[in-house]
């Protein structure tokens, strides 16, 4: 018999430039844990608040407020966790790694981020360690840049045929940073890599034109790049609020780009401008234990988009913004988004995301926009929409390449009550804005919890005859307490270039 772990915990060196909770308190096993009042906007605010930590174990969570409890949720609901209320104090337990989001009363929400302990994290010095600070003299309380220092460490390492570049805690801001073949990139607990809220120092990679802003990559790869890691408990915060509205400029937080090999474990991407991680032609991708914070009050700014890239897995994450948490896409090499991504246009294919949390105001697991190569093999299992606008989207434009073999699978579905357009638990949409349109094919949206159905029904509509959308399949839906039996049960009428979705319940 093999004893259990005893229990153990890692809080986080709040950042200084970081806001304490002024509604919250938390603490695990009895350690305090910070807690972060996101407040990216000048002006704007809270938006809602974050714990972090990790821990291997059992341990015991304590959130406590300034007045007695009245009333609470712990999501994700499927989950659900038992908690009690004495008081001032909401309490549960957790074994394993969870990102929740607990609404207490009419506070702001709070988000645990209760990451799993680190397996064999590399240490601030020894053989083949670039230490930015005790190494290359990187400033750690932010007044100064730090960039050199970074990059110097970077190419130290990559010189070296490869090696850890560590970064301790403390604020280093930067500029434009280019991850080399072979280096990981260790941001440890309480570090962060913040831009610095000017676009003065960067140079300009993209033009996003429904925005009309120019903007810049923090941090990327060198195209051509192999076995790149970017790991840790630390931070990558663009100060994208703040740029996007002072002078009219964005950032991607980080930008992977034609890279064979990477790996991203457990890192927050925090407050871009823009769209935040964004994999792009990139192949054999792992990306897990991933925190995106975004805003809720600026358009355009997704957490994870996968770009044209082949083998990736997403696997437990949250994602936090006001538009897409996780999507794919594949644009045309001539694209305002893509112009400096390298290599020729490449497909979507086989992508998973497991285990995921979303909460936005538009759509929460998209296949979209963006079909100028194929989109196929593409999995979301295991996810939690915690409140959207649009739960389950399949939206093609902009392209005419096909879109097959699509899967939505053990989904939770538990608010709809945000409204850009379409407020509904499912949207399979082929659009012909005057730049291509194709086919979607073979879908399959299987054991589906819809709590909440949005204000308005389902829609499944295609543009024309070349964007049909044929072989739709939902087998064991939920509606409401309700099971679906029947197409007739939704409600809608289907134009002339849609099939009939097959449905089905309770069958083998």
């Amino acid at each position: 018999m093999i004893a259990a772990l005893s229990p153990r915990v890692h809080s986080y060196p709040l950042p200084s430039i970081y806001p304490v909770s002024a509604d919250f308190a938390v603490t695990v096993n009895g350690e305090n844990v910070p807690v972060t009042a996101f407040a990216p906007e000048p002006g704007g605010g809270v938006e809602y608040h974050y714990a972090h930590f990790s821990f291997r174990g059992t341990v015991n969570v304590q959130v406590s407020t300034r007045r007695k409890i009245t009333s609470y949720s712990v999501s994700p609901l499927a989950l659900e966790i038992p908690a009690e209320v004495s008081g001032h104090t909401l309490a549960f337990t957790l074994d394993r790694s969870r990102y929740l989001i607990v609404k207490i009363d009419d506070l702001r929400e709070l988000v645990i981020a209760a990451d799993p302990e680190e397996v064999d994290p590399p240490g601030p010095a020894g053989p083949g360690i670039f230490n930015v600070y005790t190494d290359f003299g990187a400033d750690p309380t932010g007044r100064t840049p730090a960039t050199d220092s970074v990059q110097g460490a970077i190419n130290a390492a990559s010189e070296a045929g490869g090696g850890v570049v560590y970064v301790p805690a403390g604020v280093f801001t930067i500029g434009n940073i280019v991850l080399r073949s072979r280096v990981h990139l260790y941001l440890a607990g309480g570090s962060v890599l913040r831009a610095t809220g000017t676009p003065l120092v960067y140079s300009t990679q993209f033009h996003h034109d429904s925005l009309g802003m120019d903007g810049t990559w923090l941090v990327s790869t060198a195209p051509g790049s192999v076995d790149v890691t970017v790991s840790g408990r630390g931070t990558i915060d663009g100060q994208g609020a703040r740029m996007r509205k002072e002078s009219g400029y964005l950032n991607h937080l980080l930008v992977p780009v034609g890279t064979r090999g990477l790996v991203v474990e457990g890192i927050i991407g925090r407050d871009s401008g823009s769209w935040a991680f964004l994999p792009s032609r990139c192949s054999d991708v792992q990306i897990s234990n991933y925190k995106g914070f975004q805003t809720q009050r600026q358009f355009e700014n997704d957490v994870l988009d996968i770009n044209e890239c082949q083998d990736v897995t997403v696997r437990h994450a949250i994602a936090i913004c006001e538009d897409d948490p996780y999507s794919t896409k594949a644009w045309a090499e001539d694209a305002n988004i893509a112009m400096s991504w390298p290599h020729p246009r490449q497909p979507v294919e086989r992508v998973l995301f497991d285990d995921v949390v979303a909460w936005t105001h538009c759509a929460a697991f998209k296949v979209g926009n963006g079909h100028y190569s194929h989109q196929r093999d593409i999995t979301y299992r295991n996810g939690c929409v915690y409140n959207a606008t649009r739960a389950i989207a399949i939206d093609p434009c902009y392209g005419s390449e096909p879109c097959s073999g699509i899967f939505y699978q053990d989904i939770d579905i538990e608010s709809l009550d945000h409204d850009r357009g379409n407020q509904s638990w499912l949207l399979i949409h082929t659009r012909e804005r005057g730049l291509g349109i194709g086919p979607v094919s073979g879908v399959r949206i299987e054991r589906i919890n819809v709590r909440s159905q949005g204000g308005m029904k389902p829609l499944v509509a295609a543009g024309n005859a070349d964007g049909a959308i044929t072989d739709v399949v939902l087998r064991d839906v939920v509606l409401e307490g309700t099971p679906l039996r029947s197409f007739d049960q939704l409600g809608i009428s289907l134009d002339t270039n849609v099939q009939e979705p097959a449905v089905t319940y309770g069958e083998a």
